[in-house]
């Protein structure tokens, strides 16, 4: 019996030593590819939509935030200068200097993409006017389709409402004596209309409110100071005299919205605040006395009510506005509201199984009648956002005040 028990304990350890044959590695390696499969086809499938939603709450987020920063600005828009209706100021051509050197209007083209401001005519000297908002068009792109615009903005920020203060005779190049120096601090812009539809700024070292005079900084003031201005206004310590675009990337294609600092405080060049914005557009809201349909209270001017929206463009053009300080005041008056568009864009193109072919045109303003609409080229395999919103402007009451 014993030779039969140790045949019986080979055969067993031999059972247990086998290991998979050919057949069952293959049919373990069809089912280990098939699975394979199966998680990249899943795999697959949710890429795309997470594709989608990422690239879409990026879009959403430099939208909303370039609207928003953009709004803040014209929502203050006009702040220092809306009191000097009948004092010469509004419309006037802005000499600003900063670091000893004038800065306003421009000597030289300006960092791209405004070295072509304003588009249709862009030559040196840059000049500006004393407006809350200047809005350049566009222009056409490559396809034919409306390109973004360039706005302008000018606000003052200072620590105290006054309305205005007069310049005494005594005044000289580095000494500016008033008649009140309330409410003016040291390092505030002053802004003063001159003669001739001009207006000079300049910036305050220190002021002695017991004899109402204000040193004048003679890195930031013009060499004869404000010389021939009666009146100056406090525009504050960090006043807003800024340029917003879009800047396009030509190597990637990308675009991002930037700003200009027209006084140069952040350096040379623009300043960029959010990736994949692809426009900018803009309608004047104006009180002209023009017959709208279906608008209440157009057909009647000066009544503080918008008659129409009308594109920077023909008469309400840049050029057109800034032709004469007479002619600026009164765009000024009328201009009661600025109709924004901002169209931002995904960072990451959709795949082609997921967008087939798709519109390359967007239509902004679409409740406005045809010829207030813009067209914006676009590319079907991106999502795009649009933000649409209306601001007022500041100088309703003003107007009719003082």
């Amino acid at each position: 019996m014993k030779p039969i028990r140790k045949l019986m304990d080979i055969q067993q350890t031999q059972t247990r030593q086998r290991g998979f044959s050919l057949v069952e590695l293959m049919v373990g390696m069809l089912i280990s590819i098939i699975c394979v499969l199966g998680m990249m086809t899943a795999f697959a499938a949710f890429e795309g939509p997470k594709r989608t939603t990422t690239s879409g709450d990026d879009a959403q987020q430099n939208g909303s935030y370039s609207l928003f920063e953009m709004e803040r600005q014209i929502r203050t828009a006009g702040s220092g200068l809306t009191q000097g209706n009948k004092y010469g100021l509004w419309g006037c051509f802005i000499s600003g200097y900063a670091g000893g050197a004038q800065v306003i209007p421009a000597t030289g083209a300006l960092p791209a993409p405004f070295d072509k401001w304003p588009h249709s005519t862009p030559a040196t000297p840059v000049k500006l006017v004393a407006m809350p908002v200047l809005v350049d068009a566009g222009g056409t792109d490559a396809s034919g389709n409306d390109a973004s615009d360039t706005i302008a903005i000018i606000a003052g920020n200072p620590a105290g409402t006054v309305f205005k203060s007069a310049v005494q005779s005594t005044s000289t190049a580095s000494l500016l004596v008033l008649d009140n120096a309330l409410g003016i601090a040291n390092g505030d812009y002053m802004l003063g209309a001159t003669t001739g539809g001009n207006c000079v700024m300049g910036k305050t070292s220190a002021v002695t409110l017991s004899s109402n005079q204000a040193t004048l900084s003679a890195n930031d003031t013009p060499t004869n100071g404000f010389a021939g201005a009666q009146y100056v206004f406090d525009m504050g310590q960090q006043p807003v005299f800024s340029l917003y675009g879009v800047s396009v990337d030509a190597t990637t294609g990308n675009s991002t919205l930037v700003t200009y600092d027209l006084l140069k405080r952040s350096g040379i060049a623009a300043q960029p605040i959010a990736d994949g914005i692809v426009a900018i557009k803009a309608l004047y809201g104006v009180d002209d006395g023009a017959t709208t349909a279906g608008v209440p209270g157009s057909g009647v001017a000066n009544d503080d009510i918008i008659d129409e929206w009308v594109k920077p463009t023909g008469t309400w053009s840049i050029q057109s506005i800034m032709a004469s300080q007479a002619t600026a005041a009164t765009a000024y008056r009328q201009i009661k509201a600025i109709r924004l568009v901002v169209v931002a864009r995904s960072q990451l193109p959709e795949r082609q199984s997921d967008y087939g072919t798709g519109s390359n045109v967007l239509t902004v303003f679409p409740d406005l009648p045809a010829a207030e609409q813009y067209k914006i080229t676009t590319q079907s395999a991106f999502r795009y956002k649009v933000y649409d919103t209306t601001i007022p402007i500041r100088n309703a009451l003003i107007t009719k005040l003082f």
